[in-house]
């Protein structure tokens, strides 16, 4: 059988008869000396090609083109390690992730379409993607805060008798309002040391009841956040005061995660299971005891009535 061998170079055209030696590279291309030492590479692959372009500060063949990635924040190619945060698809450069300040939400690096917000206590960040899906504003919160309200006695099953009144904070305040109220237990009284969950809290004075919740959170968190915090409201109701960390807030994470199932918040409900805090071990225990035994046990474990 006669074997085939190239006759062109596949970049100018010269025949290679005419030159002493040409090259192959494994992918098939063919050159003659003088176009490997002339033509430009690409960055990513290192052929050379005489159809390379400018894409994210590098220059790239079509082929690598068409499948690198480009970091979420500067635009760069990202032509080695590429960085992804949570489960988000996007992906990142180590520069940005070093370098820019943080989503105070995500932990995503900050470009130019992220905000920065001022407070008493310095800067809070977020990012573009949770910037674009922020609750601005009071009118904003109301609908979704009253949705949520009328969705709990269906899912998960609790009824509440009053909708607490909703403001909408800078982290500061819910930072102080968290650290009066752990100033206000008794010495070994449950709760006492625990870390503040500082994206919103629960308020009771007297019959007056209030939620706070951290302004500019995205639309899905927020949802998460103010069905965490009614079910505390629901506790409170129920006269449910001094139960274990793992109880209270596991069962705030349950509620709020079948309130996001309800709304079709599917990712941000996997974020509640993939939580490995105390709020999600909780969280994994009712889920656990409502699979065994039904959601009766559940609302009984929650009054302390039966062992989590």
């Amino acid at each position: 059988m006669s074997r085939r061998y190239p006759r062109f170079c596949h970049l100018c055209g010269t025949p290679l008869a005419l030159v002493e030696r040409y090259l192959i590279y494994s992918n098939g291309l063919v050159i003659c000396p003088t176009c490997e030492s002339t033509v430009p590479r690409c960055q990513r692959c290192a052929l050379p090609g005489r159809h390379l372009e400018w894409a994210g500060g590098a220059l790239l063949c079509p082929s690598c083109r068409a499948q690198i990635a480009f970091c979420a924040c500067c635009g760069q190619a990202l032509l080695e390690t590429a960085y992804m945060i949570g489960d988000s698809p996007l992906k990142y450069c180590q520069r940005c992730l070093e370098e820019r300040p943080r989503c105070d939400v995500c932990q995503a690096p900050i470009n130019e379409q992220g905000r920065s917000l001022p407070g008493r206590h310095g800067e809070s960040y977020r990012c573009a993607t949770c910037w674009a899906e922020a609750v601005a504003s009071p009118n904003e919160a109301a609908p979704l805060y009253q949705r949520i309200f009328l969705l709990l006695p269906q899912e998960p099953g609790l009824t509440l008798p009053v909708l607490p009144r909703l403001h909408l904070c800078e982290r500061a305040l819910l930072q102080e309002l968290h650290q009066q109220r752990r100033e206000s237990l008794q010495p070994g009284e449950e709760g006492a040391a625990s870390n503040p969950h500082l994206l919103g809290i629960f308020l009771q004075q007297g019959q007056e009841q209030d939620i706070y919740i951290e302004h500019y959170l995205p639309r899905d968190l927020f949802q998460a956040v103010a069905a965490h915090e009614l079910a505390h409201a629901w506790q409170s109701w129920q006269g449910l005061e001094g139960l274990p960390l793992l109880v209270g807030e596991g069962f705030a994470e349950w509620t709020a995660y079948h309130v996001l199932l309800a709304l079709g918040e599917k990712r941000m409900a996997q974020r509640l299971l993939r939580r490995r805090d105390l709020y999600g071990q909780g969280l994994q225990r009712f889920l656990t005891l409502e699979q065994h035994q039904g959601r009766t046990a559940v609302l009984a474990a929650a009054r302390g009535s039966l062992p989590l």
